[in-house]
């Protein structure tokens, strides 16, 4: 390795032994479709051509414009839960259902140690904004962690996620929730206990200014509503103007 870093060195070629440490690199570990595994031809692309195309943004139309849950009854405008269980949210979006590419992308961002994801991920969240015609927000919200989970990833994927939605519309992220010490983690709960989040489990900070203000709140995944709901309801505490909530996956409820 000595020899060949000296004679690329006298070539006086300029990056030439960053860029053969590169093709080493990548002849030992070569570059992988995050999805299907199958090779890359290219080092700018996270996902193979056939992995891309089912990269689907949700039909809005399909769904209920409030909470974004499909909807199953012909010419409903919204849906039964809508209307037994009202929002704090003026509306929720999503960008796909929680399957194929769209949830390997989340999983990687959350649990791969992946942080550079959220740049296109977030060009995503633009993408299904402008489908669903909402208005520039004043301030966009992320979903806070847990402090368990920010020491064990060193990162909150909701606020990378919030920071390059900020860059593109050029609004402010602003971190003004907190969520209590000693909270747990909602991966291995069931629906049910999912649903019984205590609303004490998020705070605003203080001196928040929200009063008037149009908030768009971003969270990775929308499994049973909850963690949106009890962040819904603290911002709405706050004053805030209209509310909207999107997440990058939503399950099939």
């Amino acid at each position: 390795m000595p020899l060949i870093q000296n004679f690329l060195r006298k070539t006086s070629l300029k990056n030439a032994w960053g860029l053969f440490q590169q093709s080493l690199f990548h002849l030992l570990y070569p570059n992988q479709c995050l999805h299907c595994r199958v090779l890359l031809p290219s080092d700018f692309k996270v996902l193979c051509d056939s992995c891309s195309v089912l990269l689907e943004l949700i039909d809005s139309t399909l769904r209920c414009p409030t909470c974004f849950n499909e909807l199953h009854e012909e010419h409903a405008f919204t849906c039964q839960e809508c209307i037994q269980h009202p929002s704090p949210f003026y509306r929720i979006g999503s960008v796909f259902d929680y399957e194929g590419p769209a949830s390997t992308l989340v999983k990687r961002l959350k649990y791969g140690n992946q942080p550079y994801l959220a740049k296109g991920m977030g060009s995503l969240f633009v993408a299904q904004w402008h489908n669903l015609n909402w208005p520039l927000p004043d301030m966009i919200v992320p979903v806070p962690l847990s402090m368990t989970h920010w020491l064990e990833r060193g990162y909150n994927q909701s606020e990378l996620l919030a920071q390059e939605i900020g860059k593109i519309f050029n609004r402010p992220v602003s971190k003004v929730l907190t969520r209590k010490l000693g909270d747990y983690s909602q991966a291995a709960l069931s629906m049910e206990l999912r649903k019984t989040l205590e609303k004490t489990t998020f705070v605003l900070k203080k001196g928040s200014q929200l009063e008037g203000k149009t908030i768009l709140l971003i969270d990775d995944v929308l499994t049973s509503g909850s963690t949106l709901r009890r962040c819904g309801e603290v911002l709405i505490e706050g004053n805030c103007g209209l509310l909207y909530g999107m997440t990058f996956c939503r399950t099939n409820l």
